[in-house]
């Protein structure tokens, strides 16, 4: 089941940006705390694209791997808000976002 667009998913999101202690802003419902989480997610590394097909965006989030990029989720919703947010719940184990470091490259 799709996660829907609310306090919950947006508790979600502030879990994985450990935010936990702050009330949730409205990630999946407000386009600019979206914006905020999109700079969030590439002072992460992680890359975010969109394709807009009405009446539904599509949002995919990649990772750079020996210079390629590589795909790590990927989500669907009638806004923008929503499909980055159902893109972010689906990033593997779980992952929490770093504090706005870039990770240090080998």
């Amino acid at each position: 089941m799709l996660p829907e667009a609310g306090p919950v998913l947006d508790k979600e999101i502030a879990r994985r940006l450990g935010e936990e202690q702050t009330p949730a802003a409205g990630y999946s419902t407000d386009l600019a705390v979206a914006d905020r989480l999109i700079s969030r997610l590439e002072e992460s590394a992680i890359f975010v694209t969109w394709i807009h097909a009405k009446p539904f965006w599509y949002c995919t989030l990649a990772v750079s791997v020996s210079g390629a990029r590589e795909r790590i989720a990927t989500g669907t919703g009638e806004t923008r808000p929503l499909a980055l947010c159902r893109a972010v719940v689906n990033l593997p184990d779980g992952r929490r976002l770093s504090q706005g470091k870039k990770p240090a490259s080998k």
